[in-house]
């Protein structure tokens, strides 16, 4: 059977000389395009259209109301109609595959607020609706585009109300509706896979927090191919009404725009008898006829209505129960309780003890024990926020909790017949920036955890007090012993680790969206400038042990004309003096010391004094 050729006539010279010497041998007559051409037609003709997408929305109502087949051709101006129905904008393409005798398809039909949807409707923000999918150097452009869109984003209230009768109450910055996958690129970048008759649509709602989140996200897929971003929902459905509670909104239909309160959406009881172009997806590859409701990235109520009519944050702002949850645990965790300070005192007991032991175990086991986490994160978020309430508790009890176990670890001091430092309690007397490292990712990992209900929060305890409970019964040990050096070293140690976490921990917040950066600059400001200044002292001493490190490499191994160096120590940078022992096959005389002494002397170009032990070799 040939088809009836309807064309636009405003494109005669197109048809004249182009598209007639195509379909002259599928076509039986050509006629101009009417408003009432439809009842000129006889039943059961094929009609080929090469008309705009406006004229054929003119005439789809009684194709659908008299079952007629009809077949698209690549008008100028029929990118939604080409793009819905999966035709070629190829016009010597499109003709082709017409000749190819496809079988005839029936294809859903959307509808919105009463009017045919040839491709896709939006509302506000959203990704791009195109053709055809872009090129690589096409998504790159698009890409950027979007992160120009970022400083505009703002999102709106929106009421969902789906055949079940449920209303979702949410809030989006965009909305994207296609009857099938190829109606969009978001739709074609996310979905495997749909149906042009399987009774549902697609209904894509993005809900970003944060300008962060989509600037990770356009990066990101970039990289790999697109899958549903993670502030987007996906809803595959019959029919559904969307609701804006604050008044108007433009949405656009197939690039024209409207305007309401409300959409209506809905797939129409009768379908509409197409020949499919080449690049439709036939209902064999179908995912099936269920309904699909991935809304778990929209916001809930409460959040909704803080979000909504304000411009994207570059980072996410909690919710209120965010808010409302964590808050409750700090300020609980501020207060002095009887249980934190009988642990602080059993746990620096038993580092006090591993210290003088030398044993590592046992300083582990007395971090694992140690219950400073809670109200040092407290303290960070008080900085944080400027609560002075917080501020106020959660430092006496941190002060209390740190006196009372230094006052029972030098207690301990007193009664424990030793007097001179293990290693365990050397390595504790030199502070330098690796412990302030130590500091700041137990901040991290203890605000990060406190953040999260599904991370243990006893991870982040042990990385806390790695950074606090060893140094604090060393300084207990220094002031037992009397030995200041020792004392102020750990102690130094000890408030760097302090003022490093409390400032990791409130920049970690910070970052999850538990304060403005306004009100958080003061109190981060604050704790920087603390760090800062503890900081120079400790750089000194990283680059003091920097120094220790090159001498002992240069040393280790070294052979002279006379023994072999081993075993280096370095026991003070300016003047140098070194511990070491000399390996060689005979017992060595003073002018052979001496001469290697000042084969040292040359190769660390500085006087050096030597503290020998003579090993030989046999």
């Amino acid at each position: 059977m040939k088809y009836r050729l309807i064309f636009d006539a405003s494109e005669q010279e197109l048809v004249d000389n182009k598209l007639m010497p195509l379909v002259e041998e599928i076509i039986e007559e050509a006629v101009v395009f009417e408003p009432e051409i439809i009842n000129q037609c006889k039943a059961g003709q094929q009609l080929l259209l090469f008309i705009s997408d406006q004229q054929l929305k003119t005439i789809l109502p009684a194709l659908i109301e008299k079952e007629m087949t009809i077949a698209v051709l690549p008008h100028p101006d029929s990118v939604d109609s080409c793009t819905g129905f999966g035709v070629s904008r190829q016009l010597d393409k499109a003709v082709s595959h017409l000749k190819n005798e496809p079988e005839r398809l029936k294809t859903d039909v959307l509808y919105c607020n009463e009017k045919i949807v040839l491709n896709y409707v939006t509302v506000g923000e959203n990704f791009v609706t195109n053709a055809k999918l872009p090129t690589v150097g096409k998504v790159f452009s698009l890409k950027l585009r979007q992160l120009k869109r970022l400083l505009t984003i703002e999102p709106f209230l929106l009421d969902i109300s789906l055949t079940d009768s449920k209303v979702l109450k949410t809030a989006a910055a965009g909305i994207s509706v296609s009857e099938h996958r190829k109606s969009s690129l978001l739709s074609r970048m996310v979905m495997e896979d749909s149906s042009v008759s399987d009774k549902k649509m697609h209904i894509f709602l993005i809900s970003p927090r944060s300008i962060m989140e989509m600037i990770r996200y356009t990066v990101g897929s970039m990289k790999s191919k697109s899958k549903l971003p993670p502030f987007a929902a996906h809803i595959k459905t019959a029919s559904a009404t969307l609701s804006f509670p604050d008044g108007d909104r433009v949405y656009v239909v197939d690039g024209k725009p409207f305007k309401a309160d409300k959409l209506s959406l809905g797939i129409g009881e009768k379908p509409i008898h197409i020949i499919p172009g080449s690049y439709l997806e036939l209902p064999g590859k179908s995912t099936g006829s269920e309904e699909i409701f991935k809304i778990a990235a929209l916001p809930d109520q409460a959040t909704a209505k803080e979000i909504a009519g304000k411009k994207l944050p570059l980072i996410k702002h909690a919710s209120t129960e965010e808010f409302k949850d964590l808050f409750q645990v700090l300020r609980d965790n501020a207060r002095i309780k009887s249980s934190y300070l009988v642990l602080m005192v059993l746990s620096t007991l038993l580092a006090t003890f591993g210290l003088f032991a030398n044993s590592s175990p046992v300083v582990i086991g007395a971090m694992i024990l140690a219950p400073l986490m809670s109200p040092i994160i407290s303290l960070s978020m008080g900085a944080l926020r400027q609560d002075k309430r917080l501020i106020l508790n959660s430092s006496t009890t941190i002060l209390a909790g740190l006196g009372i176990a230094l006052f029972f670890a030098v207690l301990l001091t007193w009664f424990t017949p030793l007097s001179s430092p293990s290693e365990e309690i050397l390595s504790r007397t030199r502070p330098n920036l690796l412990d302030l490292g130590i500091a700041v990712i137990s901040g991290v990992a203890g605000a990060y955890a406190h953040a999260r209900d599904e991370i243990a929060k006893t991870l982040a305890g042990v990385a806390i007090a790695v950074a606090l409970v060893p140094p604090l019964a060393v300084a207990a040990i220094g002031l037992g012993w009397l030995n200041f050096e020792i004392f102020f070293g750990a102690l130094l140690l000890l408030v760097t680790n302090l003022a490093g976490i409390v400032l990791a921990a409130s920049f970690t917040f910070l970052l999850l969206g538990f304060s403005p950066f306004k009100l958080a600059t003061k109190g981060m400001l604050i704790s920087l400038v603390v760090v800062v200044v503890l900081s120079i002292p400790l750089a000194f001493s990283f680059g003091r042990m920097l120094q220790i490190h090159t001498v002992t490499k240069e040393l280790t191994g070294y052979e002279t004309d006379i023994a072999r160096i081993t075993d280096v120590r370095v026991m003070h940078i300016k003047p140098l003096k070194i511990s070491l022992k000399l390996v060689a096959d005979e017992p060595l005389n003073g002018d052979q010391i001496d001469a290697v002494k000042a084969q040292i002397e040359e190769k660390m170009d500085q006087p050096v004094e030597l503290e020998i032990v003579l090993a030989l070799k046999r």
